[in-house]
């Protein structure tokens, strides 16, 4: 029973692998190309298999991880934790460039607004 166990491991642990190095860069290629403007209109329609090729960019190395460190495998933990570190690394890339992206803070009032009751909003003070 335990070469049985042995083999499903390696078998789902390689299974991971060729998921993250063929099925989301793939994914990421038809989501690119789909997202690509066609005469200067612009569509969203490979959001879903860019959305799919981000949860399995992180989710295929996190479930590698612990599969392979959970049974002593550190061959494939050293694999599966550089291509968590990669998506990582991208993750956090796309964030930045979301923040740098965002639109600015709508201006606050630029005169002096009058309250009923004796309070008011003026700026700077």
């Amino acid at each position: 029973m335990g070469e049985f166990r042995e083999v499903t491991v390696s078998a789902v642990l390689a299974l991971a692998a060729v998921g993250w190095l063929i099925v989301v860069p793939f994914l990421v290629l038809q989501g690119a190309l789909a997202n690509a403007p066609v005469f200067g209109t612009s569509t969203h329609e490979g959001d879903d298999l860019l959305t799919w090729a981000a949860w399995l960019g992180a989710g295929l190395p996190m479930a590698g991880v612990v599969v392979s460190a959970t049974t002593r495998r550190r061959g494939w933990t050293w694999f599966f934790g550089i291509c968590l570190a990669l998506a990582a690394v991208v993750a956090a890339l796309n964030w930045a460039d979301d923040l740098r992206h965002r639109p600015p803070p709508p201006p606050g009032p630029r005169h002096c607004v009058e309250r009923s009751g004796g309070g008011n909003d003026c700026p700077g003070g």
